[in-house]
């Protein structure tokens, strides 16, 4: 058996269990497994009878011997090929799935950028119609303004007088100053 051949192994399969079927009958024994040396011990059975059995026998063996041996070489072969075909496959999908990261990234990206872009815009034109520019003097001249109304330095604090929720402040500190 040099090739592998699923019909030859069939073939196989047949051979060897009409041989169990013959050895069956021919012992009287309804399960083979159960078959004993003594089975074999009748005048029934004679030298020339059990070694055309013997014969038999070895030649099946070593038919299924070479069947076994081919048929394991051919289904390393076959696990082989599967291995590899996995691995293609496993390849094919790592690269769509870096395709299909790539094309998401560069999507998201240029909604970002257009986003940002768009917000940019947004806050750029509302700060343009909001708020008006004040120049360096205008923010000068408040600024002198207040300061000319609310002069601190003219003004004084008094310690030690009690302040009361309906007095006149400008009575209390005028009798401050004519008993001073």
């Amino acid at each position: 058996m040099d090739h592998y051949s699923l019909d030859r192994t069939q073939d196989l399969l047949f051979d060897v269990s009409t041989m169990l079927h013959e050895f069956s009958l021919e012992t009287q024994c309804k399960d083979i497994s159960k078959v004993t040396p003594e089975r074999f011990v009748s005048t029934k059975y004679n030298k020339e009878v059990l070694s055309v059995w013997l014969a038999e026998t070895v030649k099946q063996l070593k038919l299924c011997y070479n069947g076994l041996k081919v048929s394991t070489g051919k289904i390393d072969e076959l696990k082989e090929e599967v291995i590899s075909l996995q691995k293609i496959e496993l390849q094919k999908q790592r690269k769509q799935f870096d395709d299909a990261q790539s094309e998401t990234v560069g999507k998201l990206q240029t909604a970002l950028k257009s986003e940002l872009k768009s917000y940019s815009d947004a806050v750029t034109s509302s700060l343009s119609t909001q708020a008006p520019k004040v120049s360096a003097k205008e923010i000068a001249s408040v600024v002198k303004d207040v300061v000319a109304t609310e002069d601190r330095s003219r003004s004084i604090i008094l310690y030690g007088v009690k302040e009361e929720e309906s007095e006149e402040v400008e009575k209390t500190v005028s009798d401050v100053f004519s008993k001073m």
